[in-house]
């Protein structure tokens, strides 16, 4: 418990007054007898710390008080001569603490008020409990209460007064014990103070602790506004007067004069209209109280936590006779009555009368309940804090109060929230009022009907008044029903600024109750109460049929107590969940590519719920969800961007004649002539925006939706494209991984859209679409299913430059028929005297090497924009020197100075350049094609593509941009900095969420810095996918365990925990080797004793058996399996996994989904759109179309009904569906434990991420070195091996469990444990 600061130069609010002559409190001060001045404070403990002992301190103490102990005692005669004990404690004496010598003063001060049966007052002004006097110091607050208790059984009153500072074991014990807590403005009151909250749960946090801190916290008027005193005085001097008052209150001595009104005999009026009992004029139980009690003391709050704004009350006295008011406060003006909730209690309101009702039993005075109340508050605090429970415990006990309770129905009785403070021995009711299980307004809710909002706006006020009518709510009808005892007329004319004839009828009324029930004893006063309540209501009595078999009770459906209009949704009947949570016949009607697209559809359209289910999850558990306001800010902020296709543009288009007409007509070689026809001189462009632009920019994750927004007028203001990119690269196990989209159905919808121009796709010589080397055969197959799916352009390279790694690839391509556009992979600077390695005589050589391996076209791949506007004439006089093959130059503009490299190839020869459209052009991505064509417009090399259809697709762009923004890199302009650190542009993107992923983005500066010096320490390789990849995951993994490229060379190799599996295997030759080889010591350090390849990876790989897998496959999905599914598989064995089962999971509807659906769920009243996108599967087999599109609205967002269970409300195409899904922990955070780095027995994670591909299992032997699982972040894996030889004891891990750098994923034993 606390004790306040030394006493010693402590001051306190009330020392810091101006000292005041002949105040009220040192008058009544004056007159005081005081008692018990013996006693004395101990030091029976023999107390001393430091240099300090108790005994000392107590001296003090008694030297500045002039007192023996903390506590005086007094007999005071008030001015009116009332006669009380006064306890005071005295704050010079050690700063008012409670020892055991001032709980003895306190308890003979209550003893002696219950011996004379005289009211008690105690003033508490202390810092706690006495420390010196050790643990019955503490008992101290336990002894004062048990006086406490016996005092209060004399019915006599027991105020407390809280002056500044009461805490600890005094404000704890019997300062709060109080019937009447009163306290003076500013005081500091509670149990534990702020230094020892700011010490204990903070932590000596003290900015944490001011901006936790609520305002005024702990002060008088703080304590108040949460119901724990009564009365705050503005001084000290007020309190004598206050306290006076209360006495009054009580005071059966003064008679009245009060002359009963002469009985009215007119009936009560049966022309109700219960609206009468709203008029902002009509008086109201506050005004009844004010009016009619000479004294009134308001008692604030439930004493314990809370303080309403309607119900109020406290001790009265009517014509001298005390009782207790309870009253509901409502408000004559709008103002007044938003300030009283609309007249609704809270269960703080309740338990605010429950108090009074207890108080009164224990004064032996009645109760007054004077009632207009509309209801109990209907909100989710009031829930929270028990309303059905305040409200239960007033009935119960009401039933038993031993004091008469004469209620009085002033206005609206709004079913429980007045029942609650209105059950009495009389229950009386103003002529107008009206008293109800439910409101008219609510009963017409439920029970009218409507067609359309115009009707009910027409018929719903003569509902509401012909139900308030049926009901029987009236005065004259409840009377007849046995609910109201008595009626008081009203007098026309009267409100509640002049209502002398209804005050003199509810003064009698209530003087009249108080003879007659006062008169009962208490066991008859509470028997008739059980009477009158016990026989209310009106039923039958029927003989029960012997004969009637009982029908079993059936539970309710869930969502089955739901009132429904006639103009809701019908419900659908889809198919139900089995056992094994599948839709029965649902997934097994399509195959993974839904090559029928009419089976997908009939699937779709008869069982929305899967679909449903992840829009659901999306949005209430996605971490960007638009419901939550968690959406990028302006998305879609230029509204529906029309891309209108005119007549203009489709002569356009029909006129043009370009690479795709000649290849489909003539062949490949053909298209080499028409571009090396010299009779042709404009530049030939290359469209990226489908698919590098948006890789470089948007990390690979703009979906198909999008991109045929744009696909059809593409394909007219593009007709003059030698081609456009949209495939390959990353966006293959992009679409799989992130967009759960299949990329096969994303070409086919491409090539339907765009028939006229060739496509292009992106292919990494052996390694496919993938980051490692696959054997020979799924090459070949890989390309030919790109090219019967619509590719026309294979842009081949190799991530190392090594030709005889792309051979297979162009023969495939050459066999398919199709473009092979063979890469130079630019890096370095041939340019500078000091490079050693790229030299032009270098790339003079790659181009022989490709021209000999059969390419069609030359690719000059500048991955990270390096290639400088100088470099142009000297290359391109080079090449043009060993090769005549026409050059395709890609470039991006990450230092801003490509669109000026374009210019200059395109004045130097160049046949064909890459660029993008405007507004997804720049920064990591190409130059923009709008500019570019204006650079070299009015010139022999200027291009045939139409300017301005461009910015209309520039609009478009923009306007799709805004959607993807949370994967936008974070760059704002470009920077000369790729000079140094030669980041490719496609994978500067996809680096910053991969950061953000391992917690490295407040890093990533030295990321920049680590991917070049890793560069270095690789031997200056050339940087691509999969290569770049490897590049990055060493740099990552490197800053996020705080080594330096020097510490890899120099450290002892067991003291580094397991390189990234794609380093790993980029060393064993996986992707090949570069022309002047690995370094050797970094290659050993590495591999750690490995061997590598001695061959291209290719040839070592055994032919993938295509059959097989598709057998596999089959059996292990039992679904429908293609050769696409099948090269997926072979592709990417466990994202294909993924895929299936999440399509599994939600149906393979995802793709159709708008955007923001997809990345951010739905907001409540949003409706969406479906579109089947794969149009070149919509043809049905009969004559009719088959209407594909759906339309989904987000019509509500249930609360949490159960722990973690939440409902959302769709309609779809008209019917409406119920989804409940799991709600996720908010907290986001990784639970795991961590290992202990000095026990070589626990085995950590390398790095944050997810456990995935765990291959040992608990009592499996393992050697030091093997594989236990991987650990992925984003697309970087790193092996977890085991630190010795031994046996897996415990796995703290499953799959696809997060983890942080240093957990704990498994304990190893000795072997012969």
């Amino acid at each position: 418990l606390e004790f306040p600061e030394s006493c010693e130069g402590h001051t306190t609010m009330a020392d810091q007054k101006p000292a005041l002559t002949k105040t009220a409190w040192e008058e009544d001060q004056a007159n005081d007898k005081f008692l018990f001045q013996e006693v004395a404070s101990q030091d029976f403990l023999s107390f001393k710390f430091g240099n300090t002992t108790y005994q000392k301190q107590l001296e003090i103490g008694q030297d500045k008080s002039g007192e023996q102990c903390a506590v005086q005692c007094s007999l005071r005669t008030t001015s009116t001569g009332r006669q009380l004990v006064w306890l005071e404690h005295t704050w010079a004496f050690l700063g008012g603490s409670l020892g055991c010598a001032e709980g003895e003063k306190l308890c003979l001060g209550l003893e002696y008020a219950t011996k004379n049966n005289i009211p008690c007052v105690v003033v508490c002004r202390s810092g706690g409990a006495r420390m010196q006097e050790g643990t019955l110091s503490l008992m101290q607050m336990a002894k004062v209460s048990v006086a406490v208790a016996e005092f209060k059984r004399t019915g006599k009153p027991f105020i407390t007064v809280f002056l500044d500072p009461t805490y600890g074991g005094v404000s704890a014990s019997y300062a709060s014990q109080g019937d009447v807590r009163i306290s003076v403005s500013g005081a500091r009151i509670g149990f534990a103070g702020p230094a020892i909250i700011l010490n204990t749960v903070y932590e000596m946090n003290q900015e944490k602790y001011d901006n936790d801190c609520p305002p005024a916290f702990q002060s008088a008027e703080f304590l108040q506004e949460h119901g724990h005193l009564d009365i705050v005085l503005p001084d000290k001097n007020d309190i004598p007067e206050t306290v006076e008052q209360i006495l009054t209150c009580l005071d059966t001595s003064s008679k009245s004069s009060f002359t009963p009104p002469t009985p009215s005999t007119r009936e009560p009026n049966r022309d109700c209209n219960y609206l009468a009992t709203r008029h902002l004029k009509r008086y109201q139980p506050t005004d009844i109280t004010l009016a009619l009690c000479g004294t009134f003391v308001e008692l604030s709050g439930d004493g314990m936590a809370g303080k309403d704004k309607c119900i109020t009350g406290g001790l009265a006295n009517i014509q001298g006779k005390p009782c207790v008011v309870i009253a509901t406060r409502k408000g004559h003006t709008p103002g007044e009555m938003a300030a009283s909730n609309y007249g609704m209690g809270d269960p703080v309101g309740y338990r605010t009368a429950l108090r009074l009702m207890n108080l009164a039993e224990q004064y032996n005075i009645p109760v007054v309940s004077l009632v207009d109340t509309c209801g109990a508050y209907p909100s989710f605090q009031s829930e929270c804090e028990g309303q059905s429970e305040a409200l239960a415990s007033n009935l119960l006990r009401m039933s038993r109060l031993k004091v008469p309770i004469v209620t009085i129905l002033v206005g609206e009785g709004g079913s429980g929230g007045a029942l609650a403070i209105a059950m009495g021995d009389s229950v009386a009711m103003l002529e107008n009022g009206y008293y109800a299980v439910i409101s008219p307004e609510g009963a017409a809710s439920i029970l009218g009907k409507y067609i359309n909002e115009e009707q009910k706006k027409f018929k719903f006020p003569s509902d509401c008044a012909e139900l308030a009518q049926a009901q029987n709510i009236y005065a004259w009808q409840l009377q007849q029903l046995g609910v109201v005892d008595t009626i008081l007329l009203e007098e026309e004319g009267e409100d509640c600024d002049k209502w002398p004839v209804l005050k003199a009828r509810v003064t009698a009324h209530i003087l009249k109750c108080f003879e007659e029930f006062g008169a009962l004893d208490v066991e008859e006063r509470i028997k008739r109460r059980y009477q009158k309540f016990r026989n209310m209501g009106k039923f039958d009595l029927k003989e029960a049929d012997p004969t009637r078999e009982r029908q079993p009770v059936v539970p309710p459906s869930p969502g089955s107590f739901r009132f429904s209009s006639p103009m809701s949704a019908p419900r659908s009947t889809f198919p139900r969940e089995d056992s094994l949570g599948n839709m029965s016949g649902l997934r097994r009607t399509y195959s993974l590519s839904s090559d029928s697209l009419e089976e997908w559809g009939n699937a779709l359209k008869q069982a929305p719920q899967d679909l449903l289910k992840y829009i659901a999850d999306n949005t209430i558990n996605g971490t960007r969800s638009a419901h939550f306001g968690k959406q990028p800010p302006g998305m879609g902020r230029l509204g529906n961007i029309q891309l209108p296709i005119t007549d203009e543009l489709r002569e356009h288009r029909k006129n043009a004649v370009g690479a795709k007409q000649i290849l489909d007509k003539d062949g490949p070689e053909a298209v080499i002539k028409w571009i090396q026809d010299p009779a042709r001189k404009e530049i030939l462009l290359t469209d990226t925006t489908m698919r590098d632009a948006q890789q470089s920019l948007l990390a690979t994750r703009v979906r198909t939706v999008d991109l045929l927004g744009a696909a059809e007028f593409t394909s007219h203001a593009m007709a003059n494209a030698f081609s456009l990119e949209v495939w390959g690269g990353a966006t293959f196990d992009v679409c799989y991984r992130f967009l759960r989209e299949n990329p096969w159905q994303r070409l086919r919808a491409i090539r339907e859209a765009i028939p006229n121009v060739c496509l292009q796709m992106l292919i990494r010589g052996s390694n496919a679409v993938g980051y490692t080397s696959y054997p020979d055969n799924v090459i070949s197959e890989f390309v030919a299913l790109a090219a019967d799916a619509g590719i026309d352009v294979f842009r081949i390279f190799d991530c190392l430059n090594d030709v005889s790694q792309m051979e297979v690839c162009i023969e495939a391509v050459k066999k398919a028929k199709k473009l092979a556009e063979v890469c130079i992979c630019f890096t370095g600077n041939f340019l500078d005297p000091e490079e050693k390695i790229y030299t032009l005589d270098y790339y003079v050589d790659m181009a022989k090497q490709i021209e000999k391996a059969g390419a069609h076209l030359i690719g000059l791949k500048d991955m990270a924009g390096l290639f400088r506007p100088q470099m142009a004439a000297p290359f391109m006089k080079a090449l043009r020197a060993v090769t005549k093959l026409p050059i395709h130059f890609h470039t991006h503009n990450t230092s801003s100075a490509s669109l000026a490299s374009g210019v200059a190839m395109t004045d130097n020869g160049c046949d064909i350049i890459d660029f993008c459209i405007s507004s997804m052009a720049d920064l990591t991505s190409q130059p923009s094609i709008n500019a570019f064509i204006h650079s070299v417009d009015y010139t022999e090399r200027a291009a045939k593509i139409p300017p301005k259809p461009l910015e209309q697709l520039a609009l478009y762009w923009e306007n799709v941009r805004t959607y993807y923004a949370p994967f936008e890199s974070g760059m704002k302009a470009g920077t000369a900095r790729v000079f140094d650190h030669q980041i490719p542009g496609g994978q500067y993107s996809n680096l910053i969420p991969q950061c953000d992923s391992l917690g490295l983005t407040h890093r990533w500066s030295e990321v920049l810095d680590m991917y070049r010096d890793v560069n270095k320490l690789f031997g200056d390789i050339v940087k691509v996918t999969p290569s770049s990849k490897v590049v990055g995951d060493m740099a990552t993994f490197l800053v996020s365990k705080n080594l330096t490229c020097e510490d890899v060379r120099t450290r002892p190799v067991e003291t580094i925990e397991a390189f990234p599996d794609s380093v790993v295997k980029m060393f064993m030759g996986d992707l090949g080797v570069p022309h002047h080889g690995w370094p050797e010591d970094v290659q050993k350090i590495v591999l750690r004793g490995k061997e590598p390849m001695k061959t291209r990876p290719g040839k070592l790989k055994a032919p993938a058996d295509f059959e097989q897998v598709k057998e596999d496959l089959e059996k292990e999905y039992d679904m429908a399996i293609n050769s696409e599914d099948v090269m997926s598989s072979i592709l990417y064995p466990d994202v294909f996994k993924d895929y299936v089962k999440f399509i599994q999971k939600h149906t393979n509807g995802i793709p159709t989904l708008p955007t923001s659906a997809f990345y951010y769920g739905m907001t409540v009243g949003e409706t969406i759109k479906l579109h089947a996108w794969d149009k070149s599967q919509t043809a049905p087999k009969g004559d009719q179309p088959i209407d594909l599109n759906m339309t989904i609205t987000l019509k509500r967002v249930h609360p949490i009904k159960k722990v973690d269970k939440r409902t959302l409300t769709f309609v779809v195409n008209g019917q409406s569906h119920d989804v409940e899904i799991d709600e996720e922990s908010k907290s986001g955070g990784v639970t795991t434990r961590m290992a202990d780095k000095s026990n070589p027995n626990h085995v950590p994670s390398p790095m944050l991420g997810e456990i995935r591909g765990i291959v040992k299992k608990v009592g499996e032997k393992v050697a030091k070195g093997d594989i236990i699982m991987q650990v992925v972040s984003m697309k970087m894996e790193v092996a977890v091996a085991a630190p010795r030889d031994g046996v897996i004891a415990e796995m703290f891990v499953k799959e696809k469990d997060k983890v942080l750098d240093g957990s704990l994923v498994a304990v190893l034993s000795a072997g012969d444990e």
